[in-house]
């Protein structure tokens, strides 16, 4: 009915405005009909939105969509969106059972600004408790972020992210030093660092991550909540 609509949104229907459209004005026509009160009432219902500039320009878009409006069109997206809302909710439930039992279990890795109750969650079930490791670097291998050492001759290279190890944890843990970088400044320093270095984007990244395991190693042996103003 409007392809012009994902591009909009960078291809993805993830943000609260794209789906506050779809469920709310699901016709193009509806869309292309809104106005500077609908405008308002989208900004009351949302946290963050996009611009009244860009409203204007997805309005645009709406009325001139190469799209066709049919009503089994509209029909097969109010199913799409009931079988989302469904799942959403599942998922919603299932979070909250998860944040409960973690917030049980005396952990200190949601701490660290930037890692939420979720991220911490995925971390500590991963590991199933710093407690049984006895080293920071066991924990890098658990990880699978332990750099790789290649060596011919007299040369050594370092700083190869081996492929072993929880993929799922490196996954959680290297989205979440994305986070990380814009709350910290020492962590960005660090991160801003190696990219100085000439390291990759990815490369600097899993660096910041070491430095992240490597806290909460000491966060969780010591039993203690993570402090910026300690942290070098």
């Amino acid at each position: 009915m409007f392809p012009e609509f994902k591009p909009f949104f960078d291809n993805s229907l993830k943000s609260s405005t794209a789906m506050y459209l779809l469920k709310n004005y699901m016709r193009p026509s509806k869309i292309a009909n809104m106005n500077s009160e609908s405008y308002k009432k989208m900004v009351s219902k949302l946290r963050r939105t996009i611009s009244y500039a860009k409203f204007c320009k997805l309005k645009e878009l709406a009325k001139n969509t190469i799209g066709s409006e049919d009503d089994f069109l509209v029909y097969e997206l109010q199913i799409y969106l009931d079988i989302y809302s469904h799942l959403d909710s599942k998922i919603k439930n299932l979070e909250s059972i998860i944040v409960k039992y973690y917030s049980n279990t005396n952990s200190h890795i949601h701490t660290i600004k930037g890692i939420s109750m979720i991220s911490a969650a995925c971390i500590y079930s991963e590991y199933g408790g710093v407690l049984n490791f006895h080293t920071p670097n066991q924990m890098l291998a658990f990880a699978g972020l332990e750099p790789s050492s290649n060596q011919s001759g007299e040369q050594n290279n370092r700083g190869y992210m081996v492929k072993h190890g929880s993929s799922y944890l490196r996954y959680v843990l290297l989205n979440s030093v994305q986070i990380i970088i814009a709350h910290n400044s020492t962590f960005y320093d660090f991160y801003l660092k190696k990219r100085n270095e000439g390291k990759h984007h990815r490369v600097a990244l899993s660096h910041v991550a070491r430095k992240l395991i490597r806290i909460i190693f000491h966060l969780e042996k010591n039993n203690i909540d993570f402090d910026s103003n300690k942290l070098r």
